[in-house]
């Protein structure tokens, strides 16, 4: 069951801004004199996102994702994420390091945002199929830099690196990643680089009332 969909997400432009306020000398430091400035800059971002995403549920481990097929043997959804590819220019054109830091964490905001869109979807699927998911696990997440990455990427659950980098290209040619226009490239990395592979996995939903 294979879902393509591009989709919108909130600006939620308060929020980040909040989080951008706590961090004061940085703000200083990237030449924003005021919030309005803070909160045109996150609305720029915002107005240059292309989110995309293709996620597709496995029963039974009929995806052998490495040789020994040792990931999940029952029941997951594998979702590939992305921003968009404009991102990346944007961030090349900024030449001040710390608005670029600036930068990346208003962008990891938003990539959080896109995730936690795709896993609710899984969420609602396994539940209409009596299931329930566990914690997501990443196979890829872009470089933070030195931004200050939301909780959900800071303390994400990781693939081992190198059975991750076995299972991204097998990953990327089962969802037919092209047609986000998201690839591999030879250094291991995704382009467009601001985008994300985690596996949701299922399980039975536990039944409620007496033992």
């Amino acid at each position: 069951m294979r879902k393509i969909k591009h989709f919108k997400i909130a600006s939620r432009q308060r929020d980040i801004l909040r989080k951008l306020l706590r961090e004061l000398p940085l703000l200083r430091r990237a030449g924003f004199a005021s919030e309005t400035e803070v909160t045109a800059f996150i609305l720029a971002i915002f107005k240059i996102l292309d989110p995309g995403v293709l996620y597709e549920f496995n029963q039974e481990a009929h995806w052998e994702l490495d040789d020994r097929n040792v990931l999940y043997k029952e029941m997951f959804s594998v979702c590939a994420v992305t921003l968009g590819s404009q991102l990346e220019s944007f961030l090349q054109n900024i030449t001040n390091p710390d608005r670029k830091t600036v930068a990346m964490i208003v962008i990891l905001e938003f990539l959080k945002s896109a995730i936690t869109f795709v896993a609710d979807l899984v969420k609602e699927q396994a539940e209409k199929e009596e299931c329930e998911t566990l914690d997501l696990q990443f196979v890829y997440l872009p470089p933070f830099g030195t931004a200050a990455a939301p909780k959900l990427l800071r303390e994400a659950v990781r693939l081992e690196n190198v059975l991750a980098v076995k299972t991204l290209p097998v990953i990327l040619e089962k969802l037919n990643a092209d047609k986000i226009a998201l690839s591999l490239l030879p250094d291991n990395t995704l382009s467009p680089q601001i985008s994300s592979i985690f596996l949701v996995p299922w399980q039975k939903a536990r039944k409620r009332g007496k033992k």
